[in-house]
């Protein structure tokens, strides 16, 4: 039987640091490899103060700290976003790029982009690489991260890498792997996973500070370190996440359709890393939950 994440059940359980939550259930893209797409429940998205209500009850109740915001798009729902960021120490915004990005959110922001047009257009839609790249060269270089992640189609987007953020001007690029249920023929295992986190270590010795994860963070992706990871998943006390309702999901904020016996998210592994003593991980979280101003501004 796989590892599993264990849920979080009695009020006692109940303290996470940094929780993921799903601002709304639209989205303009139709990604193939995206847990959003597969598991978003149906229903309309809370009111805005509906959903700054329950977020800072939740704050109170489990004791977070820093927010990911993901969704469908965070940015459809702007004016809330600005708001519920408020309410955190920290924060990253997760984006596809698909709208405009402002270039004040005063947070961490990662945008995806799983490689070159065509690779990127192959599993997000023709044309979702010019609309991503035409937003993303409106931002000041280098106050963004890329986040790519690799499947058993676009495994060729890793030489690309180092083209693809100078083109963008980002500060670099945060890569993982896609995550999804055991028959799902998108995830890349085996020796096909080894050789991929081996030519990720080539791109990060030939081109430094292209890719933001650390070399243990790379290790942590190997098939070996798949059970390791899974039983200290950050998601078993430190982290969770909430579906659009605010609803805890469980395991994580995949659903319960993903196989943690292959866990990839980028932040679930370099938590890993980090407990283990990595300090360039560390520095790796540190970095991306962007702190919000000590005034509240």
């Amino acid at each position: 039987m796989s590892p599993r994440a264990k849920p979080l059940r009695s009020r006692g359980d109940r303290t996470a640091v940094v929780a993921t939550f799903d601002v709304t259930r639209a989205c303009l893209s139709r990604c193939e490899h995206c847990y959003h797409r597969r598991a978003a429940p149906a229903g309309r998205d809370l009111q805005v103060t509906t959903m700054l209500a329950g977020l800072a009850r939740l704050r109170r109740l489990w004791g977070i700290q820093a927010a990911l915001w993901s969704g469908g798009e965070p940015l459809l729902r702007l004016a809330l976003l600005r708001s519920a960021m408020r309410l955190f120490s920290g924060n990253l915004v997760m984006t596809s790029a698909m709208v405009p990005i402002p270039d004040d959110l005063g947070c961490g922001v990662l945008v995806s982009v799983d490689g070159p047009r065509e690779l990127h257009d192959g599993l997000r839609g023709s044309g979702a690489f010019e609309r991503a790249m035409g937003h993303i060269r409106r931002l000041t270089r280098g106050t963004f991260a890329l986040a790519t992640t690799l499947t058993a189609r676009s495994l060729n987007a890793i030489e690309a890498l180092p083209e693809l953020v100078e083109a963008s001007g980002a500060r670099g690029v945060l890569v993982g792997f896609a995550v999804g249920p055991r028959d799902d023929a998108l995830q890349v295992r085996g020796i096909e996973r080894d050789i991929a986190v081996d030519r990720l270590h080539r791109i990060g010795t030939r081109h430094p500070g292209v890719l933001l994860n650390p070399r243990a963070m790379l290790e942590g992706y190997r098939p070996t370190a798949a059970r390791a990871i899974a039983e200290s998943c950050c998601y078993r006390g430190r982290a969770v996440a909430f579906d659009p309702a605010l609803r805890v999901k469980w395991p994580c904020t995949f659903g319960d359709a993903a196989d943690c016996a292959a866990c990839s998210q980028p932040l679930v592994v370099a938590r890993w890393a980090a407990n283990r003593g990595d300090r360039a991980s560390q520095s790796l979280l540190d970095g991306l939950f962007l702190k919000r101003p000590a005034n509240g501004a």
